[in-house]
C-alpha cells in the first residue's frame, strides 16, 4: 500500500486547496477583534531572556524583514481599520519607540477602541525628552476623528532596571501624575513579572505610595477581555492611581535541551498550559467580548507576517505586504488546518498531534514562546498531514463535511480518511519520512540550515532514528565542503546561530520578501 506520509507535501496541498467547509456550516467569529503588532525587531535594551534576542546589527536586505517600512505601516493601518478592532497592542520585543512616528500615527489613525503601547521606557532617560514625547502622544490622541483610549504600559522588572536604571520609570510616572492624572482617555499602567519586586522601588521612591488588594485572572478592560495573571494598583498620596498587571515569566529558549534530566520540563509545560487555559480561554486565536461574542485575535510580526495568535502555518504564510484583509481572512477560514484551531481550540490540536508526535507538542511548549507555538508544533510535514486527516475525520463524524465533498481528493488520500484512527497511526509510524527528509526536499542546500537542524536534533527536538540521522549526515557531507561524523561536531553556541534559530520560525513570507527586494532595487536604481 502507498504510504502517503512518505510524500506529505503533495497531500497537504490537496487538503488545503480542495477541502472546504460549506460557508453555511462555518462558525463566524464576528466580535470585536484584538491585534498585537511589533513595529520593529530592534531594541537597545537586549534582555538576555527575551525570545527575540534583539540587537541592531548584522541584518540583510530587505530591511522589511526586521521592521515595518512606510508601505508596511500603511498596510497595517489599512488592516486594522478594516478588521472591526476593539483592542490594539503595540508590543515590545523590538522597542516600539524606535518607531515613534508610527506610534503617533497609530494613535491618530487606527480605528479601534483601545490602544496599549508596551515599552521598556528607556526613551525617558531625560525628563524634558520624556515630557515632550508624552505630550506628542496626547496631541495625537486629541487629533483623532473618533474616540479611543490610549494606555502607555511600562514593563518593569529586574532585567529592565539592570539595563536602564530607575530614572526612566520615575520620569514617566511624574509626567502622568503631574499633567495627565485626570485625563480620561490617556493612562499610564505598569507591568511586571510574578516573583519580581521591582515595583517596590516605586513604592519606596514616592512617600505614601501603597499597594491595593489585587485580583487574579482579571481583564485590563471591560469590553474585550484581555486576561492577566494578577492585577492591582499603586495608590499615591495625592489620590493618583496606577494599575499594575503581572504575568508569569516565560523562559524562552529555542535550544532547550529536551534530553537533559536536570531541566524541569514539566514546570515549563505547566506554566505554558496554565497560560493557555486561563489567559487565552484555551484558544489563543480568539478573544472574548463583553457581549459574549468571540472575535479573532491577530499577531502581526515586524516583517509583515500575520496570523491569528498561535496559528501561523510556515508552509502557507499571510503577510500585509502581499495580502489584503479579505485575502487573510479567507485564507484563515478556508484552510481547514487553521480553521480547526479557531473552531476547536488549542488543546484539541495538541491532543491529536500527541497521538503520533508527542515530541512536537513537548517542543512547542518547552521552548516557552507563545507567539510561535503554532509554527513549532506544526513544523514537520508528515505531522501536519496526520493532523489534517484527523480533523477531516472529526468533521465528517460531526456532519460538517460529507464524503461526497472529498471526491476531488486523490483516492489514496480518501482511503486514509476512511481508515480507523488506530490503523492511520500505524501507517504514520511506518513512514521513513522525518524532519531529515523534509530538509532533503529543499531545492537548495544551505550548510548553516543543516548545522542548525543537527543542533536541534542533538537536543532532542525531533523524533528521528539513528539511521535517519546517519542519512542526514551523509547528505550533508555530500553537499558541504566540511565533513562530519557525529552531531557533536557541529554544536554551536554563537549569537549568530541563535539568531538563525529565531529566523527558522519567524521568516518573512518569501513572496513578500521578494516583493520588497524588487521595490528596494527599483528605488536604488532611480
Amino acid at each position: 500500500m502507498l504510504n502517503i506520509f512518505d510524500n506529505p507535501s503533495k497531500y497537504i496541498e490537496d487538503i488545503v486547496t480542495k477541502v472546504k467547509i460549506d460557508k453555511g456550516k462555518l462558525k463566524k467569529f464576528k466580535g470585536k477583534t484584538m491585534a498585537f503588532v511589533f513595529f520593529t525587531k530592534f531594541c537597545d535594551v537586549q534582555c538576555s531572556h527575551c525570545f527575540f534576542r534583539s540587537d541592531n546589527e548584522g541584518y540583510e536586505l530587505p530591511r522589511e524583514q526586521y521592521e515595518f517600512s512606510r508601505e508596511g505601516f500603511e498596510k497595517f493601518i489599512t488592516f486594522i481599520n478594516t478588521s472591526n478592532n476593539g483592542y490594539l497592542s503595540i508590543l515590545g520585543g523590538g522597542e516600539p519607540f524606535k518607531k515613534f512616528e508610527y506610534i503617533k500615527e497609530t494613535i491618530r489613525r487606527a480605528k479601534t477602541d483601545r490602544i496599549v503601547i508596551v515599552t521598556s521606557g528607556m526613551w525617558a532617560a531625560e525628563y524634558d525628552t520624556c515630557k515632550s514625547m508624552i505630550d506628542e502622544m496626547y496631541e495625537a490622541l486629541c487629533q483623532r476623528e473618533s474616540p479611543t483610549k490610549v494606555v502607555l504600559r511600562i514593563s518593569i522588572d529586574k532585567w529592565h532596571l539592570l539595563k536602564i536604571g530607575v530614572d526612566c520609570m520615575y520620569h514617566i510616572i511624574d509626567v502622568f501624575q503631574n499633567f495627565f492624572a485626570d485625563t480620561e482617555n490617556f493612562e499610564l499602567q505598569l507591568h511586571t513579572l510574578t516573583g519580581d519586586n521591582s515595583i517596590d522601588r516605586v513604592i519606596d521612591h514616592y512617600p505614601g505610595c501603597t499597594k491595593t488588594i489585587g485580583k487574579k485572572y482579571v481583564s485590563d478592560n471591560e469590553e474585550i477581555f484581555k486576561i492577566g495573571l494578577y492585577r492591582y494598583a499603586l495608590q499615591f498620596k495625592d489620590g493618583y492611581k496606577i494599575e499594575v498587571g503581572t504575568a508569569q515569566i516565560f523562559h524562552s529558549n529555542l535550544k532547550v535541551n529536551l534530553k537533559n534530566q536536570n531541566i524541569d520540563i514539566q514546570d515549563l509545560i505547566t506554566v505554558f498550559d496554565k497560560d493557555m487555559k486561563y489567559n487565552s480561554y484555551s484558544n489563543p486565536s480568539l478573544v472574548k467580548n463583553k457581549n459574549n461574542e468571540w472575535g479573532l485575535d491577530f499577531l502581526i510580526s515586524y516583517n509583515g507576517n500575520i496570523a491569528t495568535w498561535g496559528n501561523e502555518q510556515l508552509y502557507s504564510l499571510n503577510n500585509v505586504y502581499t495580502d489584503t484583509y479579505e485575502d487573510i481572512i479567507s485564507n484563515i477560514y478556508t484552510n481547514i488546518i487553521s480553521y480547526s484551531l479557531l473552531d476547536k481550540g488549542y488543546f484539541y490540536r495538541t491532543e491529536i498531534i500527541s497521538e503520533v508526535n508527542p515530541l512536537a507538542v513537548l517542543r512547542s511548549k518547552a521552548i516557552h514562546i507563545r507567539d510561535y507555538a503554532g509554527a513549532s508544533i506544526l513544523e514537520e510535514k508528515h505531522t501536519i498531514l496526520y493532523y489534517a486527516i484527523r480533523v477531516i475525520q472529526d468533521y465528517i463524524n460531526e456532519h460538517v463535511i460529507t464524503f461526497d465533498e472529498l471526491s476531488c481528493l486523490p483516492k489514496e488520500l480518501q482511503d486514509m480518511i476512511h481508515m480507523k484512527k488506530s490503523i492511520l497511526k500505524k501507517i504514520y509510524e511506518n513512514t521513513s519520512y522525518s524532519i531529515i527528509s523534509q530538509y532533503m526536499e529543499k531545492e537548495n542546500f544551505d550548510e548553516k540550515e543543516w548545522r542548525d537542524l543537527f543542533n536541534l536534533i542533538y537536543f532532542g527536538h525531533y523524533a528521528v532514528s539513528r539511521e535517519q540521522v546517519q542519512k542526514g549526515i551523509q547528505y550533508y557531507n555530500g553537499h558541504s565542503k566540511t565533513k562530519i561524523n557525529t552531531l557533536e561536531e557541529v554544536l554551536d553556541n554563537s549569537k549568530e546561530h541563535y539568531q538563525r534559530l529565531i529566523e527558522r520560525l519567524t521568516f518573512m513570507k518569501p513572496e513578500a520578501k521578494e516583493l520588497c527586494m524588487r521595490k528596494g532595487e527599483n528605488i536604488k536604481a532611480i
